[in-house]
């Protein structure tokens, strides 16, 4: 008995011992194929192409002539002449006022005139009789010289009564108002029975000229010297493209437009500078006070572009992972243009044509991680394969 206890105790010392081998046989195996490897990543080469986007501003219409019709007597309105959206010609009547007291006043100016030119005849008969009687010493020259300020302040006194005859007659005429351009009627904001005056809240109407239409958008500072190549004095337009234009209702128009105004200021509350496109208008489409977006034309030549989607942002400035020689990452910061075409960034600093970038990715890299480098159709297809071997084992789950 005892020597059979013992043979089983053996056997078992040693059978537990080749477990514990196998067992650590096993794990230092599981570890090694379990070792991380590097990233397989796709990474691009940099080259430069010519590069072109549109970029867009919302703008505002206006008329080549947009007067604004105010009267410049105070009155009722009596008639109303035109009706919106009407067509009128310079020097066309568009509304009557009230004009009896103006009327009242011009009479009364002429009866001063009349009344001032009798005055006159008095005063000369009375200056040529003093000239006699002097030259013969009947009166003195101080008497002589009161006669002779009679006739001067006579001369002066119809002076002024032709100066009032004169704005009394101006008045008068400014009880019809006009159009001081030829241009469309806008609304009609005061009608018949309604007082107006020079300080009247509300223009009568508007009177349009839009033969040639005037459309206005902003750029910021920046864009405009990237438009400009730096230069921001003497005369600028020349150095913008073609515009087009969209209008309210999606809709192209069919003409180009030339810039040809830039403001000098810039706005002090949104640091922008203003500019003028113009459109010819002939066929009438385009309206005052409408409303529309600009496209802008901006061509880089030998322009370095990196996709979006490779750029990480922080604090304000863009940064990409740059691969080395040595197959390490490098946390490398860039500045790009501020056109974009939504999908990819023009480089302006930072890269240069043959840098090699890691393209996707790049949130779970670190500065100095090792990868290995895929091109970017071999990343997406085993980014491909990898779906499709999820939705066949997905189905087969099922």
């Amino acid at each position: 008995m005892t020597h059979r206890r013992i043979v089983i105790t053996s056997l078992s010392l040693a059978l537990v011992g080749l477990l514990g081998l196998s067992a650590c046989g096993g794990s230092g195996e599981q570890a090694q194929q379990g070792a991380p490897g590097a990233p397989e990543l796709p990474v691009r080469t940099l080259a430069s192409s010519d590069f072109s986007v549109d970029n867009s501003y919302p703008a505002v219409i206006r008329g080549e002539d947009d007067a604004e019709i105010r009267p410049k007597v105070s009155g009722f309105i009596t008639k109303v002449l035109v009706s919106e959206g009407q067509a009128v010609r310079p020097g066309q009547a568009l509304f009557q006022l009230d004009d009896v007291t103006y009327r009242a006043a011009v009479n009364q100016a002429a009866a001063s005139l009349s009344s001032a030119e009798a005055a006159l005849s008095t005063a000369q008969l009375n200056e040529r009789n003093s000239k006699e009687l002097l030259a013969k010493n009947i009166i003195s020259t101080s008497a002589y010289e009161e006669v002779a300020n009679a006739l001067r302040s006579a001369t002066a006194g119809v002076a002024v009564a032709k100066a009032n005859l004169t704005a009394a007659r101006e008045n008068l005429s400014f009880c019809t108002v006009s159009s001081p351009v030829a241009g469309v009627v806008g609304s009609i904001n005061y009608r018949v029975g309604n007082l107006v005056s020079p300080q009247s809240a509300q223009a009568l109407t508007q009177v349009s000229n839009t033969k040639q239409a005037f459309v206005y958008f902003s750029l910021s500072e920046r864009e405009l010297r990237s438009y400009t190549g730096g230069q921001v004095s003497g005369d600028l337009t020349a150095l913008f493209p073609k515009v087009r234009l969209t209008l309210a209702d999606g809709s192209s128009y069919p003409e180009e437009g030339t810039v040809k105004g830039v403001s000098g200021v810039i706005d002090r509350t949104t640091g922008s500078v203003t500019l003028r496109v113009d459109f010819p208008n002939a066929a009438g489409q385009l309206r005052s006070g409408g409303v529309g977006t600009v496209h802008l034309p901006a061509r880089t030549t030998a322009a370095i572009l990196v996709p979006q989607s490779a750029t990480v942002e922080m604090l304000h400035k863009k940064f990409v992972y740059t691969l080395g020689s040595d197959g390490k990452v490098k946390f490398t910061e860039i500045t790009v243009s501020p056109y974009d075409d939504g999908q990819s960034y023009t480089v302006t600093s930072g890269l240069k044509v043959g840098d090699r970038i890691v393209t996707a990715g790049t949130t779970t890299l670190r500065e100095g991680m090792e990868i290995k480098a895929l091109s970017e159709a071999e990343y997406a297809a085993r980014q491909e394969a990898i779906q499709k071997q999820m939705m066949g084992g997905g189905a087969q789950r099922k």
